[in-house]
């Protein structure tokens, strides 16, 4: 009984290690050694796109801190027309991107293409809703929407003209008409 106890316990560590220890198979890959793959691992493509985007908070907070400073320096020397200046620059830049957004907006919202609303939004004029509204409307006229639905011009498609639609009592009427002229009563 103790040499069929020990038996089992050898059979267990045995099957244990088998499972635990990798194989040479399972260690080998398809890729000789010393050739890059043409993919990029993971973790190393977010650990550059983490740099790149800390660089760039760096960057931000820098300008911030060196737009915080001309602020300051012009305080200090009470060139508060320079200030206001700077001020009502950054309000239109502001209003401008704002305007051209809405436009943007508007233009993929009638139904143009990224591409198209790019090339097209030089043509909107006005600054008011009505006046967009109405610039666009000029514009739809000129240069209608891109379409993607179109008919196949194989048969049985879909999308040609469909047959009409034929209720019982017309099927009734043609079959009897098809017979009584074979009759010849």
């Amino acid at each position: 009984m103790a040499d069929e106890i020990k038996h089992e316990q050898v059979d267990e560590e045995a099957t244990n290690i088998d499972e635990s220890t990798p194989t040479d198979e399972s260690l080998k890959t398809d890729e000789p050694k010393g050739v890059d793959s043409k993919h990029i691992p993971y973790d190393r493509f977010k650990a550059k796109v983490d740099e790149a985007n800390a660089l760039k908070e760096k960057l931000a907070e820098f300008e911030n801190a060196q737009a915080e400073a001309e602020r300051k320096k012009l305080e200090e020397q009470n060139e508060y027309k320079t200030l206001y200046e700077q001020a009502l620059e950054q309000a239109e830049q502001a209003k401008q991107e704002a305007l051209t957004t809405k436009k943007s907006a508007l233009l993929s919202s009638a139904g143009y293409g990224e591409e198209q609303a790019n090339h097209l939004l030089k043509l909107i004029d006005g600054e008011t809703d009505e006046e967009i509204a109405e610039s666009l409307v000029e514009l739809q006229k000129a240069f209608p929407v891109a379409q993607d639905n179109y008919g196949d011009p194989s048969a049985f498609n879909g999308e040609k003209a469909k047959p009409k639609t034929v209720d019982g009592e017309e099927v009734g009427r043609n079959a009897v008409s098809r017979v009584l002229h074979k009759i010849r009563l």
